[in-house]
């Protein structure tokens, strides 16, 4: 059997199929003790796997250390009935491979029992092992000893088949080359676009037409839950105007945030760049040298620099005259940091290149490294302090406030008493913004966690704190039609639009079917050819096309011979035809550098593909009854 997993192995392309076993292997070490726990006719245990049984308390404890797995992670545990059925295909995994163990004579001695307890780190102390807090962590996780070492030792068995089964999977050289070939070869579509949009003035509803398309698709239109409150805001600012500040008190603050206020040497310069991307043939990066090199002429000669950028370069700050503002070290590209760095005031650059193109620098002024002085930052720490001892006025206040809400008093009266007013907003979703707040996440949790009529808990975020009471939770709901006709129209008119830009994109793909010329074909119809280009095989996006995946599929699957795309795709709601311009092979050049990373990769992948085949194969093999409450377990698809 071995040996049919090596082979089936072998090929690193294979798809991954492998759900983590290990997992339970490695967080909890369950073990299967064999024995007789089924009654006359009926199963006592969580399963019986060939001769040995899974008693439900096991089952019970990996089920719940699971579960709680998912809760000390922070993430949502799946639903439950999955993580049953997981947890059970786990126990049945470790006790085929154990039974495959005994089979093939593997076994775990003494010694290296004691060796992996001693080396785990969470019995060492100092880097040493310590038997006190050994028996101190079995015992917070309800284990004897004699029991954990079992169950150690049936998960270093278990272990032990699925190395022997990695150990006979390898990643040929060939195999490396064909799978570097495979994920790098980029393509480039040429392709024509039918705007659904040129059909919209030709579409004409009815009303009933409408009422049917609302009717079949009400679900689209269907309001999400929503909650009314009133609130409450208390902001730092609305306090922060009443702070009264003192000299002595910003001298403080300045005093204990003096490294915030130390500047490093800095520079500040302008600069005009002639693009040129890393992949430009030789022919665009000597027309670029040769502009650059013109411009820097008349740089030097004395034109203005700023009007000099404004009129060539091609970077967002030439509008600014290629002011580039202050920077420190580490900020530019290295290149241009070095240029620039080494000039002094006034001077130009000779012509700098980096990956975004060609440079020509000129430095304004130079700041030594220094520490900004009380006078330059006064008014900075001012605000500071005015918003530090605003938050905390804001902080007692709403604390106040809150404790008026919970006993009963009027929430108008609470806000007026502090100086401030009362919002209603319209009612929001969970996943909506609020009207006039904008997105407020931890608002939102807590209104929808609050019963309507009761007061919420005092809301924290970086605008300040929040009191508020629910009103109303308004449920989920298809609205009336005429609530909603306006979107309902538009909707129907446009799907009426794409199937017309489909239509037609279809009869332009039966003409190119049978001449595949797409230039000849977009002159007749008065179209416009585009190009996606250097087209990568993962992923769904495409340049200029977007997210199109069918169209991505069909399309590496093109050939020379074969070059139009099988049918009309859709892009962000138009109808497109494509043909194949151009395969890019791969670039050979970097798979030396490429090469170890791949075969780690390549290797891992198809060890994982075979210990999971051999373990498919194992369950096929033995004779595998569930208990009452299970009927099946999870595909490993």
């Amino acid at each position: 059997m071995l040996d049919a997993i090596r082979k089936s192995a072998d090929s690193a392309v294979l798809k991954v199929l492998f759900v983590a076993i290990v997992l339970v292997f490695v967080f909890w070490g369950v073990g299967t003790m064999r024995g007789s726990r089924f009654g006359a006719g009926k199963m006592e245990a969580a399963a019986r796997v060939n001769d040995a049984h899974i008693t439900n308390h096991e089952f019970d404890s990996a089920y719940r250390r699971m579960t709680a797995a998912y809760q000390n992670m922070g993430s949502q545990a799946p639903p439950a009935e999955f993580l049953r059925s997981q947890a059970l295909s786990q126990l049945i995994d470790i006790e085929l491979l154990n039974q495959e163990a005994d089979r093939l004579g593997l076994m775990v001695d003494e010694a290296e029992l004691r060796e992996a307890i001693g080396a785990a780190p969470d019995f060492q102390n100092g880097g040493h092992f310590d038997k006190e807090l050994y028996l101190q962590v079995l015992q917070q996780n309800g284990y004897k000893p004699s029991d954990f070492e079992d169950m150690q030792r049936r998960r270093m068995l278990a272990g032990k088949v699925q190395e022997l089964v990695r150990s006979g999977v390898h990643v040929s050289d060939q195999e490396l080359k064909e799978r570097f070939a495979y994920e790098n070869e980029r393509l480039n579509l040429r392709f024509v676009r039918i705007p659904a949009g040129d059909f919209l003035d030709q579409v004409t509803v009815s009303d009933d037409e409408v009422q049917k398309f609302f009717a079949d698709n009400q679900e689209k239109y269907r309001e999400p839950e929503r909650v009314r409150i009133k609130l409450v805001e208390f902001r730092p600012q609305d306090f922060s105007a009443a702070v009264v500040l003192h000299d002595p008190e910003v001298q403080a603050y300045y005093d204990a945030h003096l490294d915030d206020y130390r500047r490093p040497d800095e520079v500040r310069a302008r600069h005009i760049l002639f693009k040129v991307a890393p992949d430009a043939s030789a022919d665009d990066k000597t027309a670029a040298r040769k502009q650059a090199e013109a411009v820097l002429g008349k740089a030097k000669g004395g034109a203005d620099f700023a009007e000099l950028a404004k009129q060539y370069s091609q970077d967002v700050t030439a509008s600014n005259g290629g002011d580039l503002g202050r920077f420190g070290h580490g900020v530019m590209a290295p290149a241009f940091e070095s240029a620039a760095f080494a000039l002094e005031p006034g001077q130009l650059s000779e012509i700098v290149e980096t990956p975004f193109g060609l440079h020509i620098i000129k430095l304004e002024e130079k700041l030594p490294e220094h520490t900004e002085p009380l006078d330059a930052v006064r008014a900075t720490i001012a605000e500071a302090i005015k918003t530090q001892e605003g938050r905390q006025v804001a902080l007692k206040k709403v604390e106040e406030a809150h404790e008026k809400l919970l006993d009963g008093k009027d929430i108008a009266q609470v806000a007026a008493d502090a100086g401030l007013n009362v919002q209603t907003p319209a009612p929001f979703g969970r996943n909506e913004a609020i009207a006039g707040l904008g997105q407020r996440p931890e608002l939102i949790k807590e209104a929808f966690s609050t019963e309507a009529g009761e007061v919420g808990e005092i809301v924290t975020d970086p605008s300040g704190y929040t009191i508020f009471g629910v009103d109303e939770h308004l449920p989920s709901a298809i609205p009336e039609l005429a609530a909603v006709r306006a979107k309902v129209e538009a909707d129907l008119r446009h799907a009426r639009a794409t199937d017309a830009a489909k239509a037609r994109a279809q009869a332009l793909l039966a003409k190119l079917k049978e001449k595949p010329d797409l230039d000849a074909l977009a002159q007749q119809e008065h179209l416009k050819v585009e190009e996606s280009p250097k087209i990568g095989r993962f992923g769904g996006y495409l340049p200029n096309l977007g997210n199109a995946q069918d169209l991505k599929d069909a399309a590496f699957r093109l050939t020379v011979e074969a070059p139009v795309a099988p049918g009309v795709y859709d892009a962000n709601g138009d109808a497109v035809i494509a043909v194949l311009a151009a395969k890019i092979p791969a670039d050979q050049s970097r798979f030396d550098s490429e090469k170890k990373a791949l075969r780690d990769r390549l290797q891992q992948r198809a060890e994982t593909t075979a210990v999971q085949r051999f373990l498919e194969q194992l369950k096929a093999a033995a004779q595998i009854e569930l208990g009452h409450g299970f009927s099946t377990l999870p595909s490993a698809s």
